[in-house]
């Protein structure tokens, strides 16, 4: 977040992109826009100027950084207008064939901090969870389970390695021979079994579903024959070797795709188109899907299904997140749920706490695969980001504390003038573009950044410049500043769903 050295606040290099691109001398017309700009917002900047590096830089008036802070401290803070949309986010969507995994973790942090960050800015947030309770991996889960429970029955029967290889599957099969649950009903036992665990390992997470939406459900409802009769009557399929197949040629796809196996059972991508569709009969402005990488071709097929069905591409937004894997010293351990590879989000929770754990998942970009630092993370020292932060907000609290007197800040900020006090401001009084850019651009890692540069601006603040002084005006104005700093910290970490405590 820091402006890198030789710019300014704020810079530009759009002013010497346009004159090349009209042919026009740089310097002369950046010349020219400068004088504009300096007439225009000459309450808002100090300086404009040309620099070397080929661009403008604007640097703010400490008027208008005080004027800012005031409006922070008088809980006016603004965020850029925007048209206001009702937003469907699916997150997680894990299978319900096994344990909550770290990955699964990653988008749960990611998705509900994101969800958070959308109605900040006047967004309608509707959370929800696709549960994918038809089809090949639910079928191979109840397979699973039988074997096991054959097994614990003292039949002798084998167990496949591409079945769930878990020790869960062992303790469902115990479970459903203790309550004699029928083979019959095996599939649909390990389904609500497995969501039930979900379910505690998101409560015990902080994160909450408006929805949880069967697979099933369109099935139910004829919602996947629907689909099947518009593309057929479209003339978007054709039957080959006894299977159904989506042209998905005629919309980008390297080759076409089956819909219904020749078994008469459905694909998931025919579902998926399903649910695209449905998404739109609940009058959602946007649909927002968080998945893993592995649905990277799932995506293809997906923004085909929604062409061919004359859905508003617009309205749907893809995001992936890359693969986690958790780093123990030198050691790191790579997940893989079928094969019984993998660390539940239970077990990290048991070994540190919720804020630290949400903390880590947002630290890095969706597109960057993340290294779970796990000795790091337990670290209880300022080495630990989450509590370099929650450290900042406790020693504001702390300051207050001492200065019982002086508790209600009276803004003598024209006082304000220390290098470390301005650049303070400048980086607090950013907040509101940091999230506004968030509900725009989905990089929810940049309010990591924001707020541990925050913190760090805060601490060295406090390390240089003494708060409470004799000069009375002086530590007001110095204690309107720690307080606007705390707000944003709070309102901050409450955006990521940590914690602000008062002590550490």
């Amino acid at each position: 977040m820091h402006p890198p050295e030789g710019f300014g606040d704020y810079s530009t290099n759009l002013v010497f992109m346009l004159a090349k691109e009209k042919k026009e001398n740089p310097g002369k017309t950046a010349s020219a826009i400068i004088e504009n700009l300096k007439k225009e917002f000459k309450d808002e900047f100090e300086k404009i100027e040309i620099a070397k590096n080929g661009f403008v830089n604007f640097y703010l008036a400490k008027d208008f950084l005080l004027n800012k802070l005031e409006e922070f401290l008088s809980d006016k803070i603004e965020f850029p207008k925007i048209k206001k949309q009702k937003i469907n986010l699916e997150f997680i969507s894990a299978n319900p064939t096994g344990p909550f995994t770290l990955g699964n973790a990653r988008s749960a942090a990611y998705g509900d901090a994101l969800a958070n960050i959308l109605e900040k800015v006047g967004h309608k947030v509707i959370r929800e969870y696709y549960i994918n309770d038809i089809g090949n991996q639910v079928e191979l889960l109840a397979e699973s389970v039988k074997r096991r429970l054959q097994q614990v029955e003292g039949e002798n029967v084998d167990f496949p390695e591409e079945f769930y290889q878990g020790g869960y599957i062992i303790d469902l099969a115990k479970e459903a021979k203790e309550k004699k649950i029928p083979q019959e009903r095996l599939k649909e036992f390990a389904v609500e079994k497995n969501l039930v665990e979900i379910k505690n390992s998101l409560a015990q997470f902080g994160v909450k579903f408006d929805v949880w939406f069967k697979e099933s459900g369109l099935k139910e409802s004829d919602e996947i024959e629907s689909i099947l009769t518009h593309l057929e009557h479209s003339g978007l399929t054709y039957k080959k070797e006894g299977a159904l197949w989506f042209k998905g040629t005629e919309f980008g796809l390297d080759k076409d795709v089956v819909l219904v196996k020749s078994n008469g059972q459905g694909t998931y991508l025919l579902s998926d188109f399903a649910y695209a569709k449905n998404k739109i009969s609940r009058n959602f402005d946007v649909s927002i899907y968080l998945l893993g990488a592995d649905h990277h071709d799932d995506v293809k097929r997906l923004k085909a299904g929604i062409k061919a069905l004359g859905l508003p591409e617009e309205k749907f937004v893809v995001l992936l997140h890359q693969l986690v894997a958790l780093k123990k010293g030198d050691e790191v351990l790579r997940m893989a749920k079928r094969k019984g590879i993998y660390v539940t989000l239970d077990d990290l929770l048991s070994q540190i706490p919720k804020d630290v754990a949400r903390y880590f998942f947002l630290e890095k970009s969706l597109d960057t695969h993340l290294e779970f630092d796990l000795e790091l993370a337990k670290e209880q020292s300022s080495k630990n980001p989450v509590y370099y932060i929650q450290y900042a907000f406790a020693r504001i609290n702390s300051v207050f504390e001492k200065s019982r007197d002086l508790n209600t800040p009276k803004y003598n900020l024209e006082h304000l003038k220390e290098k470390e006090e301005l650049d303070l401001i400048r980086h607090l009084i950013r907040f509101p573009e940091v999230v506004s850019g968030i509900s725009q651009n989905y990089q929810v890692h940049h309010l990591t950044q924001y707020v541990f540069e925050l913190a760090g601006r805060f601490h060295k603040f406090y390390e240089t410049q003494r708060i409470i002084l004799e000069d009375e005006k002086l530590t007001q104005a110095r204690l309107s500043l720690a307080k606007a700093v705390q707000k944003i910290l709070k309102e901050s970490l409450s955006l990521m769903g940590i914690s602000a405590p008062e002590r550490m």
